[in-house]
């Protein structure tokens, strides 16, 4: 085989672009012992693709069906939607006690509310004062 040649399916080899056809042929050629200096590197990868392929399994092989697996999944996925059906419920249908600092915190709320509207109102009267201390002052012209 030419040396442009090979070097051409190894390059096409290296982009993965190859048919099996190239790569039988470079594996052929790999396995010779006389290779180009050049591409002696590549050698040593293609003798092993070539033990891989040659190496074939001799054990048995029995599928074990497992029905335990199968029955954990199937327990699994009830337990979870169990719980989440149980939480859904718990947060629609179960009233929620308010917390001892929520109740608080409303009692505050609400005395806070009561003390604006009298600075409110008090506000109005400092503002009512303040009407009539200046119209007084116009009409009486105090020097």
């Amino acid at each position: 085989m030419e040396l442009k040649q090979v070097h051409k399916y190894i390059d096409r080899y290296l982009e993965g672009e190859t048919s099996l056809e190239e790569k039988d042929v470079l594996e052929a050629y790999f396995s010779q012992p006389n290779i180009d200096e050049t591409l002696l590197h590549y050698k040593p990868y293609f003798t092993a693709i070539a033990q891989q392929r040659k190496q074939r399994f001799t054990g048995s092989f029995n599928p074990v069906k497992s029905t335990k697996i199968i029955s954990l999944k199937r327990f699994t996925a009830v337990a979870a939607a169990s719980i989440v059906g149980v939480f859904v419920w718990q947060q629609t249908f179960v009233p929620q006690q308010p917390s001892p600092e929520e109740i608080a915190f409303e009692a505050f709320k609400t005395n806070m509310y009561l003390v604006a509207e009298q600075l409110n109102k008090g506000k109005q009267g400092v503002a009512y004062i303040d009407t009539f201390n200046e119209t007084t002052n116009k009409y009486l012209k105090t020097e």
